[in-house]
């Protein structure tokens, strides 16, 4: 088990930012403007606009590029550009968008598009094959870029209204921290083209403050650049800690990183999914890891209005970092995941207003009915808990 070391300051402070970028090898910039979207009524469009107006480049890795009506029409905006003369590069996890079509990629290459997929069953891949791309970035001419958990597919579109729409945060970046962007999107299509991509130069925007970070990470070495920074902020948090996860099936190192720092007094508060997840084995073997933590004083709620699929952490209300990173082993161990943090006042407020927001869509997990459950979840969770490092 890898125990991970972590700074001293708190998230409220220069010296965690200072400390952060010599853990992750990550740089905090700033001159950014950061704008947050929330579900796809905003994400879709936000993110096809941009691809619209692309005068140079466009740069898209993606986990979910499934056969639908939103991939249809990024699709075409992806292929418009490139007969345009847009240079479009567009790397899909083979595994997450296996069902894209084919008929959609030969319209896609058809148009010019460079598409390309990451870690394919094939004979080189197979050692790897269980560590995925998870990232989700969109980079448009160098200097826009997107970020968060969403997906290519109609489960992400309308406004978290009913079971079938499910419930997103993801966000635009304009600004240097798109350097970092472009930066997880060429090692990935390094690994699956062989081709080098020369990062873009990209200036601070005029009068923005937004200070961020990009942090990639990926299972080659332990511990990950994800392990190190979801560990400093779990260990360094002193008022409050709100963490949101679709998939939250923490390590014993997480668990008792949250019970500590339930236990020095800070706000902890867990937003994950109950009944509605579309992993039913991940749900339980999450579920496995409640009792210690409810004991402990940590707040645990179930979001029961459609599937929950954000991805965000916030500390101190200083302090925020959101991407496709889970607090899971798939995620923090296995796959290639991207997170942008951000130390903007301004922002952490906007996620914690939104972490509230959702809680009234949620259940409050107690500790005395915790109990009263019945033998037959029980078993389930303690089963489920066995796949907890694939999960």
């Amino acid at each position: 088990m890898i125990k991970m070391k972590s700074p001293a300051a708190s998230p409220d402070s220069s010296r965690f930012t200072k400390a952060i970028e010599g853990l992750s090898s990550a740089k905090f910039r700033d001159g950014n403007k950061l704008t947050l979207l929330q579900n796809g009524d905003e994400i879709f469009p936000a993110m096809l606009d941009a691809i619209r107006s692309a005068q140079h480049s466009i740069e898209f890795v993606t986990f979910v590029f499934w056969r639908s009506n939103i991939a249809t029409r990024f699709a075409d905006a992806l292929g418009e550009r490139a007969k345009a003369g847009v240079t479009v590069r567009l790397l899909v996890d083979a595994a997450g968008g296996a069902s894209i079509g084919a008929r959609t990629v030969w319209q896609l290459e058809r148009a010019g598009v460079q598409v390309a997929w990451f870690r394919p069953g094939r004979f080189r891949y197979l050692h790897r094959i269980n560590h995925r791309t998870h990232r989700k970035i969109l980079l448009v001419d160098g200097h826009i870029g997107f970020t968060g958990g969403v997906g290519i597919a109609d489960e992400w579109a309308g406004a978290a209204q009913d079971k079938r729409h499910w419930r997103e945060t993801h966000c635009r970046i304009d600004g240097p921290a798109c350097i970092d962007l472009h930066a997880g999107f060429a090692e990935n299509w390094r690994e699956a083209t062989r081709q080098k991509l020369e990062p873009p130069t990209v200036e601070a925007e005029p009068g923005q403050v937004a200070v961020c970070t990009t942090i990639s990470s990926s299972g080659r070495s332990r511990p990950t650049a994800m392990e190190t920074l979801f560990s400093a902020v779990i260990k360094t948090a002193r008022r409050k800690l709100w963490i949101t996860s679709a998939y939250f099936v923490p390590s014993p190192v997480y668990v008792e990183a949250i019970i500590a720092a339930a236990r020095r007094g800070v706000d902890v508060r867990v937003l994950t999914n109950g009944h509605l997840s579309n992993h039913r084995v991940t749900m339980l073997a999450g579920r496995a890891t409640y009792g210690r933590l409810l004991e402990a004083g940590v707040k645990i709620y179930e979001y029961e209005q459609t599937m929950l699929h954000t991805k965000i952490m916030t500390a101190d209300g200083s302090y925020a970092t959101i991407g496709s990173t889970n607090l899971d082993d798939r995620s923090l161990v296995l796959n290639d995941e991207l997170n942008i943090s951000v130390t903007d006042v301004s922002i952490v407020s906007a996620l914690d207003m939104q972490f509230l927001q959702d809680l009234k869509c949620s259940r409050h997990i107690r500790t005395t009915h915790w109990y009263q459950r019945g033998w037959a979840n029980r078993v389930a969770e303690a089963g489920s808990s066995v796949f907890r490092g694939q999960l």
